[in-house]
């Protein structure tokens, strides 16, 4: 038999009892992995109370745990750009088949009706800030006789649904509006702007002339003011009983100019002249000038009853004008084709931080006046509405024109007149 080493004996019971020992005490310690990584170990341990319980630390078990926020530094919001949409029409001239045509479709108690002869155009024109149309007409009242062309007076029923339509801007300022004579103007202004809409061209008296036109829409303030061309014009009134500013002094029209620019952000000036011709003359371009040169903003032209050019007038100081040297007719029941096609411009007046106005989204929109082969069922349609189908039917069609009146020359028509630049998309 093998005998045992003493010594080998002694060191295993060392290591047994060594190995009992290490058991013993991982029984009462346990370590997590990363516990206490980055903790201070000379904190008193708080996972059992201290003997001393001034050492605690504060109980916060009543106090909703809060985590730290981030908070951004105060940016200010750009200024918000003012901005003011305007929409304009031509001529609305009320022949007797057009007044006629709303007696015949007055129901309920009215005598006249012509709201449905609008019904295609409405919304347009709701929907604009501003809204500006040329009366081609006086409104004097039944005591003056109710009366189509050659002179003129229209029931006042017709300009109830201009304002209606929401029309804010009435020019009467044109060369029919004396048909009736000073009184038959008189009283065409006195219903107007009993309308509470701003009336535009003819003035009562000298206070009422310089009562300047100004309407205030989302803080921007639109001058407007109104010129007549004097050669154009059937009777020449005894401007001791009426205004009517004229296109006779090229520094009397300035200075008013500069007036209505001194008081207000923007100018808008309503322009009766030229001549019935697709042509744009001589004297409208020169006078065209002399306006832009002196401030004004946008130039609103009528009169031809035929669609003229719209253009940027380049001015002296860097700054550019709008001219529409003619909207055309917006309702008629002349008989030759292009007296059919009107312009809807609309565009919007915008004021940045600084007050500087400029424009924005210019466009003409055309319209087409429809009736029918008896010059009755009157309708306004926005081009883009209106088909081939109608041409067809149309009472134009009765008298002789350049061509069939035919969508196909309607488009060929307007392209022939407004820069591409100004039409809509539905052009391209």
């Amino acid at each position: 038999m093998k005998q045992s080493n003493p010594a080998k004996k002694r060191i295993s019971v060392c290591l047994a009892v060594l190995l009992a020992m290490l058991l013993t005490f991982s029984g009462c310690v346990s370590l997590r992995p990363h516990e206490g990584v980055g903790r201070d170990t000379t904190a008193p341990d708080v996972s059992e109370p201290a003997d001393n319980p001034s050492t605690l630390p504060p109980d916060t078990s009543d106090f909703p745990a809060t985590t730290p926020q981030q908070t951004e530094p105060d940016i200010p919001a750009p200024p918000a750009e003012k901005r003011v949409s305007v929409l304009a029409v031509g001529d609305n001239i009320i022949h007797e088949a057009v007044f006629t045509d709303a007696k015949n479709r007055a129901a309920d108690g009215k005598e006249y009706d012509f709201l449905p002869m609008y019904e295609g155009v409405a919304q347009r024109i709701g929907e604009s800030d501003l809204a500006f149309i040329n009366q081609e007409a006086p409104l004097a009242g039944k005591e003056y006789g109710i009366s189509g062309y050659p002179t003129f007076n229209s029931p006042r029923e017709a300009v109830d649904a201009l304002v209606e339509l929401g029309f804010d801007v009435i020019n009467l300022a044109n060369n029919h509006i004396l048909d009736k004579r000073v009184a038959g103007a008189r009283a065409s202004v006195e219903y107007v702007q009993s309308l509470g809409v701003t009336e535009l061209g003819v003035y009562l008296d000298d206070a009422d002339y310089k009562n300047l036109r100004i309407t205030e829409v989302n803080g921007i303030r639109i001058a407007w003011l109104s010129f007549f061309d004097l050669s154009i014009l059937y009777y020449t009134p005894n401007m001791d009983n009426i205004i009517i500013p004229l296109m006779d002094d090229d520094d009397k029209i300035k200075a008013e100019i500069s007036q209505a620019k001194e008081q207000a952000d923007f100018v808008i000036v309503s322009a009766h002249w030229g001549r019935e011709q697709p042509q744009v003359t001589s004297e409208q371009k020169r006078m065209a000038a002399v306006m832009a040169e002196a401030g004004a903003d946008v130039i609103l032209g009528h009169h031809s009853h035929i669609l003229q050019p719209v253009v940027w007038h380049d001015n002296a100081d860097g700054s550019r004008t709008l001219v529409a040297y003619s909207l055309g007719n917006f309702i008629s029941t002349q008989y030759y084709a292009n007296n059919m096609i009107g312009g809807m411009l609309t565009f919007d007046v915008v004021m940045d931080d600084s007050g500087e106005c400029t424009l924005d989204n210019v466009v003409l929109r055309p319209t087409v006046t429809h009736y029918s082969l008896n010059r009755d069922g009157l309708q306004i349609y926005m081009l883009e509405d209106y088909t081939d189908a109608l041409a067809q039917k149309h009472g134009t069609t009765l008298k002789a024109n350049p061509s069939p009146f035919t969508l196909q020359w309607i488009y060929s028509h307007v392209r022939s007149v407004i820069d591409e630049a100004f039409l809509p998309e539905y052009f391209e």
